[in-house]
């Protein structure tokens, strides 16, 4: 069997994704990569420039890039195409290759909440709309988001695969759970892009609301990652136990700051309906502590790895907090995590049942692994 995917939006999310995908598939199967001009990936075939909506619009009425595209296909010869990034190309590869050929269509429909400029939702959901439509398969992270497909598409549940969301980096993370792993705790930490979605506000509010009711002295609060901070300068400069890593964090530090962290918090009040980082903390061994909103409460057992707050709910994530933090809470919760990540959270099991599904959907047999082909080097 032979699989395509095609990553032609850049992002670095979805870029390493696709990266640990095409390893995972490539241990049973061929696998060919059509991505964006920016991407990193040497392995895969640079299409069209894609960091703005200005450039996907200039590739979708560019004849060369539909050429190069249908070029690329033709060379790979794939029993299955598997999209997997959002580009105003997708409608038109989707429409082509369904009119034309056999090759079984996968997209795979990421957060259709998200956008919030009426002109870029608009667009989005409409090549959203017409890939679930017409492809023969979608895929998607959580039972929330599958039930926005199905009920904003209106596409039939059985076409609608759900797939655990995996770490976004290739790092093979220390599973061994001992006491150790508890002993250099610091901090309640909110990692990722620094934007209001993220609840920033709310994560401050909770911070004060800990060091008023247990002391300033117990522990640190950590917000790490890029973006503007201005707004909340004054909530952040009352916090003498805050500290502010205001910057792209990589993946070792990411992992670094996870294990050093009694929870990762990420209290998002909108426009995010899945994150990988709950993965990630999983596999350091690390509780989380979510919003409920839309899958993240999927990827918690309640009082196993983490804690479900309502949005915007300070208190309870204080509350939430003071569990983790009390007696041998954390040290349970940990071996937990990493127990979770073990079983449902790694790419070797998520990256088998997308290959299986793929089988499937091409009629052909799954096959046992071979050696997975090389994954890009310095992801994690």
């Amino acid at each position: 069997m032979r699989v395509v995917i095609m990553d032609l939006k850049w992002s670095y999310g979805i870029e390493a994704v696709t990266d640990i995908l095409r390893n995972q598939i490539g241990m049973h199967c061929e696998v060919g990569v059509l991505s964006a001009a920016e991407s990193e990936l040497d392995y895969s075939i640079k299409v069209a420039r894609s960091k703005s909506y200005k450039d996907m619009l200039l590739a979708l009425i560019n004849p060369m890039v539909h050429l190069r595209i249908f070029q690329a296909i033709r060379r790979l010869r794939p029993d299955v195409i598997y999209i997997i990034s959002p580009h105003m190309l997708n409608a038109a590869i989707v429409i082509f290759y369904r009119l034309f050929t056999r090759i079984p269509i996968i997209s795979h429909i990421h957060d259709p909440a998200h956008y919030s400029h009426p002109l870029v939702a608009t667009t989005v959901n409409s090549i959203s709309w017409l890939q679930a439509r017409l492809s023969n398969r979608v895929y998607c992270w959580g039972n929330t988001i599958k039930e926005v497909i199905c009920a904003k598409f209106g596409v039939a549940s059985e076409r609608v695969q759900v797939f655990k969301h995996g770490p976004g980096q290739t790092t093979y993370f220390d599973l061994h759970a001992t006491d150790e792993r508890n002993a250099g705790l610091k901090y309640f930490s909110l990692i990722g892009g620094m934007q209001a979605r993220k609840g920033i506000e709310f994560f401050l509010e909770a911070a004060a609301r800990f060091n008023h009711l247990y002391g300033k002295d117990e522990v640190h609060f950590l917000l790490a990652g890029s973006g503007n901070l201005d707004a909340y300068r004054g909530r952040m400069n009352a916090l003498p136990n805050l500290v502010v890593e205001n910057r792209f964090i990589g993946n070792d530090e990411v992992n670094e700051f996870l294990a050093e962290s009694y929870a990762l918090v990420l209290p998002y009040i909108g426009g995010v309906l899945q994150s990988s980082f709950v993965a990630i903390a999983y596999g350091n061994g690390c509780p989380v502590i979510v919003s409920r909103l839309g899958s993240l409460p999927e990827e918690v057992d309640e009082g196993s790895t983490g804690f479900v707050v309502d949005r915007a709910n300070v208190e309870q994530i204080t509350a939430a907090m003071h569990a983790i933090y009390s007696g041998d809470t954390r040290s349970l919760f940990s071996r937990n995590c990493i127990e979770a990540y073990r079983e449902k959270f790694s790419w070797d099991c998520i990256g088998e049942e997308f290959y299986r599904d793929m089988a499937r959907l091409a009629g052909q047999p799954a096959q046992s692994s071979v050696p997975a082909q090389e994954a890009h080097p310095g992801r994690g």
